[in-house]
């Protein structure tokens, strides 16, 4: 009983955790920010996939 009431509880806690970054970005880089972790790094556009001849304007292509 105890077991599987910790383990909906960590379930609850991820969800609620994933949906707050989910919804509020700046909220949660500041709540990181304050704990001490690092900024999440920068991500490359999906557009281009990572081609270095990519203009990003959707005219040029590889």
């Amino acid at each position: 009983m105890m077991l599987e009431l910790a383990v909906a509880l960590l379930i609850v806690c991820a969800a609620a955790i994933y949906w707050y970054a989910r919804l509020f970005p700046a909220g949660w880089g500041r709540l990181r920010a304050a704990v001490g972790l690092p900024a999440p790094q920068p991500t490359t556009g999906k557009g281009c996939g990572g081609c270095p001849g990519c203009d990003r304007s959707g005219k040029g292509g590889c």
